[in-house]
Formats: structure tokens, sequence, C-alpha cells
């Protein structure tokens, strides 16, 4: 990146917005729904926020030379919080 280049104030947004429903985490951990989550579901909800913010870390350290890499990891993230959220509420 040369001195010279700025961030678009969208792509802050969008990269903002996609770490929003990290501040769900300790509510969703902290909230029991009647059931207790086995040994692999209760570590992959442990360690999903550690993959969430190193998603969000290189989407932005990529964001201006490889501009196709941080869509692509964005969008896995995106998908990866519908399938953690449905791992959570299968019970």
């Amino acid at each position: 990146m040369e001195d010279g280049e700025h961030t678009p104030g969208w792509i802050k947004l969008v990269i903002g917005l996609s770490a929003l429903p990290l501040l769900w985490w300790p509510v969703s951990l902290l909230h029991d729904s009647g059931f207790v989550m086995d040994g692999m579901k209760r570590v992959l909800m442990m360690l999903f926020p550690l993959y969430a913010i190193l998603s969000l870390g290189f989407a932005w350290h990529c964001r201006h030379e490889r501009r196709e890499v941080m869509w692509v990891l964005l969008v896995l993230l995106w998908f990866s919080y519908a399938a953690i959220y449905a791992l959570a509420s299968i019970g």
C-alpha cells in the first residue's frame, strides 16, 4: 500500500458491519436455551470469534491490493455466521 492510498468509506462500513455479529457472541454463550452443547459444538462456538476476527483482519489487510480476496473472505465469513447460528439453534 502506498502512503497516498485512501480506503473508501463504504469498505470501512462493510467490514465494520461484518464485525457487528461478534457483539452477540457473549450473549449467546451466556444464554442457555435448555440444552447442554456437546464437546465439539462447544469448541466450535468458542473458537469461532477467533476465526471471525482473523477473517476481518485479513480482509482489512488486503483491501487495497487484492480487493477480490477481501470480498471472498467477507462472503465466507457471512456464510460462516449463518452456519454457526444454525448450529447454535439446533441444540
